[in-house]
């Protein structure tokens, strides 16, 4: 550190290092922020025990009607497939699933021409999709509980129900099971309205007096909506009776293999939206972008030792005198002359010295000794001498001699 610059020069470095890894990091959250958030945020509702999440009921599945097998793709197992998706769920991905889960029941039975033929039934690969209510946030210091903070966005939850429906608020005295499903047991409704939906295609199994569905059937397909999800959360596993009712709907929706059922949790984990971030840290662009990266470096290394304007070329030839003269003597050196510089610079100097000092005099080491002694060895040293060595010294020793005499 000094008095031009208030940083020592590793400061700086650590500076440059640590803000270019910030900025790399920004970059890569902004792309893939909601795949991390995805992967290490929130879990999914299936295996939170807040108030809001739905432990209770898959720990009740899993240990009285846990399903046959065991597939590590729940996707694939006929077992009834509970989706429990959030308010940023995306409708496509639900879709996906809902569309596979019918491809494999008709692939499993034989294809659609078999069923036609023979009139064989499908089998079934039934979905159960249970609709999000709550928005929550969790209490500071309160051992992972969350508090509620509103009811989702309707209008973003309406599109992830696959089939057009329009919203209603029941009170519970009007909500009742369907005459057609004798074997589903009613709910302890909590003392506030439920959800509901109508549509054309949604046939309410529990429903209301104006037909509107807490949980309905789309049409003919094995895809089930419970659009309340408070009748089978956390809170309302606590009261045995909703616990029965549960298992009582599942069975009810799979009567084939007793209302077995898996939890699907590819909704939390699935990718993100695609973005330019992403398209540049993914192959096959990401050597690319290494490139370019380790390429900035490189030039930041080159250019971090030099400071100010660049520096010019220096000029072949320098102006001035002595520029001149030391023009002169390198040329001289260069041809090899310097012995013989001796004797023309005791011929110089005699002339100019005996000019100042013999008043008209003709010029002689002799008459110059008469002034001041020594004169003639110097001039004998200049003329004699056959190295560069030796005429700079007599040289020295003559320009000594004149600050003596004051030529």
């Amino acid at each position: 550190m000094n008095s031009s610059s208030p940083f020592a020069v590793r400061t700086v470095f650590i500076l440059v290092i640590g803000g270019a890894l910030l900025l790399l990091a920004s970059i890569l959250m902004s792309g893939f922020g909601d795949e991390l958030s995805r992967a290490v945020g929130d879990a999914p509702a299936a295996d939170r025990k807040d108030g809001s999440g739905y432990h209770a009921l898959r720990r009740l599945v899993d240990a009285v009607q846990p399903p046959e097998r065991n597939d590590k793709d729940t996707l694939d197992n006929p077992a009834i497939l509970i989706l429990t998706p959030t308010e940023t769920t995306r409708p496509e991905d639900i879709k996906t699933i809902v569309d596979r889960r019918i491809a494999l029941a008709s692939a499993t039975t034989g294809g659609e021409d078999f069923v036609k033929r023979e009139g064989h039934p499908l089998m079934r690969f039934p979905t159960l999709i249970i609709l999000p209510k709550w928005q929550t946030e969790a209490i500071p210091l309160g051992g992972g509980k969350v508090r509620r903070t509103g009811v989702v966005n309707l209008n973003r939850v309406e599109k992830l129900v696959p089939a057009e429906i329009e919203w209603h608020h029941e009170d519970r005295e009007n909500v009742g099971v369907s005459a057609d499903y004798p074997e589903i047991r009613p709910f302890a409704v909590p003392d506030r309205p439920l959800y509901a939906v109508k549509g054309a295609t949604v046939e309410p199994l529990i429903g209301a007096r104006d037909g509107a569905a807490v949980l309905g059937q789309i049409g003919s397909s094995d895809t089930f909506v419970l659009v309340d999800p408070d009748l089978v959360n956390n809170r309302a596993m606590a009261d045995e009776r909703n616990a029965q009712a549960a298992l009582a709907m599942l069975r009810a929706i799979d009567p084939e293999h007793d209302g077995r059922a898996v939890f699907d949790r590819s909704l939390h984990y699935t990718r993100g939206d695609r973005n330019l971030v992403k398209l540049l840290f993914l192959p096959p662009f990401l050597g690319v972008t290494l490139a370019l990266i380790a390429a900035a470096i490189l030039a930041g290394i080159a250019a971090a030792g030099r400071f100010g304007p660049p520096i010019a070329d220096a000029r072949g030839v320098a102006l001035g005198k002595r520029a001149l003269i030391d023009n002169i003597v390198a040329l001289t050196r260069l041809a090899r002359r310097t012995a013989r510089a001796g004797e023309r610079y005791a011929d110089t100097m005699l002339e100019v010295t005996s000019r100042r000092l013999l008043a008209g005099e003709i010029p002689s080491p002799e008459r110059l000794d008469r002034i001041h002694p020594g004169y003639s060895d110097i001039d004998r040293r200049l003329r004699d001498a056959t190295t560069e060595g030796e005429a700079l010294a007599a040289a020295k020793d003559l320009h000594a001699w004149k600050k003596e005499t004051g030529a």
